[in-house]
């Protein structure tokens, strides 16, 4: 009678044991700000997507403005929970790469959610047909510290080339296709998702071509920053772009610090997955957002907590 009393109490006991240890896993943050992009932009809005599920998850959240750049510098200083940035900034953090003031570590993925794809497009009777015809051309970049001139300078570096070889002007991309249109550069570059609008308004006004990156080019380029995807801008895309051009990609990441625990990592973690319908609606470069897909992060270890949570969801 006594053992059989034991028995039932040890299995009571290993019971309240487990049922501890499962509540304690999925323990959340006591509020998460959300560091996105400047206000207006697609960052900000699906900023506060995030915000409303935490909150509705019962977690205080809000969305912060910010940058790709800058949101790393803040999440390793504590200034936020969770930022948004892309998989090509945290090896330049790392490095201390310029516009860095330092180097920057300790952060960690929780996923990533859309691919951005490098662009370079010119108009045809430029007569540019590759990335090293640029040398000497008036191009478009962006403004210094922007992922898109990050980007665009590997591009150039992998042939052999720099910024000081081309009449770089810079700006948004906007301003890229008005320049474009008026015919005082051979074309512009924005690392973004497809279609984008500026660059549909240029190729309905011009008869344009977007220079593809060769297998060396996109070599060169992962060499020096694993955060590079091998990507391809999708035919049909833009007018008159009948095939599918090969290029690099960098994806859109959630990250965190390091020092987050493991618990609160797999909470939010948990917690985006489990409402991954919503996700899809914050963006149209969200809608084929899958598991697998946010699991797969490139050039940023995940958190051990996120890791996890996708371990048990069996994506990895």
């Amino acid at each position: 009678m006594h053992r059989t009393m034991s028995r039932t109490i040890a299995a009571a006991l290993a019971a309240l044991v487990s049922a501890a240890g499962a509540a304690q896993a999925q323990q959340p943050p006591q509020q998460i700000t959300i560091l996105s992009g400047p206000q207006g932009g697609s960052w900000y809005g699906m900023g506060g997507g995030l915000a409303d599920l935490f909150a509705d998850a019962g977690v205080r959240a809000n969305a912060e403005v910010g940058g790709g750049i800058s949101n790393l510098i803040s999440v390793a200083r504590g200034m936020g929970e969770l930022a948004f940035s892309m998989s090509i900034v945290p090896r330049m953090g790392e490095l201390g790469m310029e516009p860095f003031p330092e180097k920057v570590t300790g952060i960690s993925a929780l996923g990533r959610l859309a691919e951005n794809k490098v662009h370079i497009v010119v108009s045809k009777d430029s007569g540019v047909t590759a990335v090293t015809d640029l040398a000497g051309q008036a191009f478009a970049s962006q403004p210094v510290g922007n992922v898109t001139t990050e980007a665009f300078k590997a591009v150039l570096a992998a042939n052999n080339l720099g910024e000081d070889d081309l009449e770089i002007t810079r700006g948004g991309q906007g301003y890229g296709a008005s320049e474009m249109k008026d015919r005082r550069i051979v074309g512009f570059t924005a690392t973004t998702n497809p279609p984008s609008p500026a660059f549909a308004d240029v190729a309905q006004n011009l008869d344009v071509r977007f220079l593809p990156l060769d297998e060396a080019t996109f070599a060169a380029m992962k060499a020096e920053n694993p955060g590079f995807t091998r990507a391809e801008i999708p035919a049909g895309s833009y007018r008159g772009q009948d095939d599918a051009v090969p290029t690099a990609g960098t994806d859109l990441i959630l990250v965190v610090s390091q020092t987050m625990s493991e618990d609160e990592a797999y909470w939010m973690t948990k917690t985006l997955a489990e409402n991954i319908d919503r996700l899809r609606n914050l963006h149209g470069s969200l809608r084929d957002l899958d598991l697998d897909y946010m699991a797969s992060v490139e050039g940023l270890e995940l958190h051990p907590g996120a890791r996890r949570y996708y371990e048990e969801a069996g994506v990895l």
